[in-house]
Parts: structure tokens; sequence; C-alpha cells
């Protein structure tokens, strides 16, 4: 089987530049360590191969080469086992893509596929964060100035939402699906998969307060949170919500120093999760309401608990942002409100 440069180049480009935004709708922070993980494997082969990067075709990615490249990895740039195989997936990626796309080429992504994912300790210190903690969260952010509350706001959708950061961005005023039952959040994730994320009455009423003050009277197909540049509202940025991520963080970690360094927004991601499945609720319902493909990413949930096992079973707060005195009724997630 042999087919040119050229043709392996073109691949190359539509999976990084189509298949992964367009098709896939990866992030942008996805797509771009999948062309991180393409650049490295571009210097071993320059590097431990002798091949130009012009010199790549599919011969390249024979069974034998990938494996003598991760054990590179592995050996001599002491790669962790997730990175290995975060690497050996975007491989399989590719070569799915290309068997997808010229049949000739589905042996080669067989042949690889048949590299099982390394295996080694699993980390279980899944940065998350205790109820108490997030309660001290909620209260930073300056509510009496607007850009605070739509903070607040956002901290307040993350965690009740465990929607990726690129998916609450992505999110506009007509995302919100209001019906007789209930009022749910649809959530565009990964692999262009949609799903409906059931809001608790304490959330909605912080719902339609942000939404009376920043969406009066707007078009629905406004992104649900925007900043204004000349006059135009546009979609707010990952380094925006990085920015006041990170000075919260500061500030909380300043008043609590067990408050964990380097608050990003996944963390109230895994935050939600871990509330869940203290709780008790199944992962496979963890796994939907994340949005995860495969049983196996939500598992790491139930991996960390054995960590804090003693304090699963202690009571907590389940509703750090509700004021004292609120009626509070049992949800689905195992919390009351």
């Amino acid at each position: 089987m042999k087919k040119s440069e050229m043709y392996f180049y073109q691949l190359l480009r539509d999976f990084l530049t189509v298949h992964l935004i367009a098709r896939r709708n990866y992030s942008e922070k996805t797509a771009l360590s999948y062309r991180q993980a393409f650049n490295l494997l571009r210097y071993y082969f320059r590097e431990q191969k002798g091949i130009r990067f012009d010199q790549m075709d599919f011969s390249c990615f024979s069974r034998s080469n990938i494996y003598d490249y991760l054990t590179w990895l592995k050996d001599t740039r002491n790669n962790s086992v997730s990175t290995l195989n975060l690497r050996l997936s975007a491989i399989k990626s590719f070569l799915k893509y290309c068997g997808e796309e010229d049949l000739e080429l589905m042996p080669l992504y067989l042949s690889v596929s048949s590299i099982h994912a390394f295996k080694g300790a699993r980390n279980p210190h899944i940065g998350y964060l205790t109820q108490k903690q997030l309660k001290n969260l909620f209260s930073i952010p300056d509510v009496s100035t607007r850009l605070g509350r739509r903070n607040r706001f956002f901290l307040i959708l993350a965690y009740e939402s465990g929607a990726r950061l690129q998916e609450l961005l992505d999110l506009k005023a007509s995302s919100v699906i209001r019906n007789e039952a209930c009022v749910q959040l649809q959530i565009h994730g990964k692999g262009n998969k949609t799903r409906y994320v059931p809001l608790m009455k304490a959330t909605i009423k912080h719902l339609d307060a942000y939404l009376a003050e920043f969406h009066k009277e707007i078009p629905k197909e406004v992104f649900l949170f925007y900043t204004v540049h000349d006059s135009m509202r546009t979609q707010m940025k990952p380094g925006t919500v990085d920015h006041f991520m990170k000075k919260y963080g500061h500030l909380a970690h300043e008043a609590d120093p067990e408050f964990p360094k380097g608050l990003h927004s996944h963390m109230l991601r895994h935050s939600v999760a871990m509330t869940m499945h203290k709780n008790g609720i199944p992962i496979s319902y963890i796994r939907d309401f994340l949005g995860h493909s495969s049983i196996e990413t939500t598992s790491i949930y139930s991996y960390a608990d054995e960590e804090t096992i003693a304090k699963a079973l202690e009571s907590i707060d389940h509703e750090p942002y509700v004021k004292d005195g609120t009626s509070k009724e049992r949800n689905w997630k195992g919390q009351e409100q």
C-alpha cells in the first residue's frame, strides 16, 4: 500500500482543520492538543528516524513505528501514562479518519488500533471543591457591580450544569428551554452531541435575574455570556473566564489555604460530579449528565472518592449559594434546595 506524501498531507490537514472542528465540533483547545501531538510526532521522526516532515507518508505509521514512538515518550521524555494514552488516542483518531476516507488505509488503522492503552497508577487527586469551598467561592464576586453579578452567575451555572467551558460559552439565550415541567439547558457537546440538563429551582431564580439584567429586549440568538466591544455583543472568550477565575481563586486561597490553587472552570465540573457521586447517583447517570462518551472516563470520580470516603459520609451543605432560611427540597443530584 503506497500513498503519496501529498495525499498524506492533504488528509492530515483536513483532519486537523475540518474534521475535528466542523464535523466533530471539538473546541479550539482540543484541536490544538491534537496539533501538538503531531508536531511532537514529526519531531520524533526527524530526530530519531532521520525522516523529515516533507518525507513523511503513511508508511511511517506502522504499528512498530508508533510503538517505538510511545516507548521514546516514556523512556526518553519521561511522559506519564495519561500523556502516552493521549498521544496514542490522537494517532488512532487520525488513522481512523483516514480509513473512513479511503478504505485502502483501513488496515493501517486496524494495525495501530491493536496497541492497547498503557496501564499505570491512576492519579486519585481529582481537583474539586468541597461544599464549604464552593459556598465561599460564590460569595467572592462583588455583586454590587454588573460584572460581579455576571461572574457569580457564571460560577453558579458552571457548577450546576457541569458543562465544559466551551459548552458554556457557546450557550445562547435560546439554549434555555422552558416547559411546564422544568427548565433545561440545551448543551451542544463534543462530537456534535446534544444533551439537556435540567436546572433546579434555586438556579432558575439566578438565571431569571441574570436574563432580566443582561438579556432584556435582546434577541435570543445572542450568546448567553457576552462581552461588549464598540457597542457590539460578542461571545465571551475563554481568556475572560480564566482571568476572573484566577482572581477569585487567589482570593479564596488567601482566605483558606486549603482552597486549591489555580482555579479553573473544569474544577467546578469535577465538583458537581463528585457531589453527585457522594450522594449515591449512579456513575452511568453522571456520565450522561457530563456528556462523556465512555463510562471509563466518568469512573475517575468513584476512584478519587476512595481517598475521601470518610468525608463522603459527613453531613454537608448541598446548596452553597442559597441564603439561610430558604426552603429546601431534595433534587436529582442528591442536593437540597
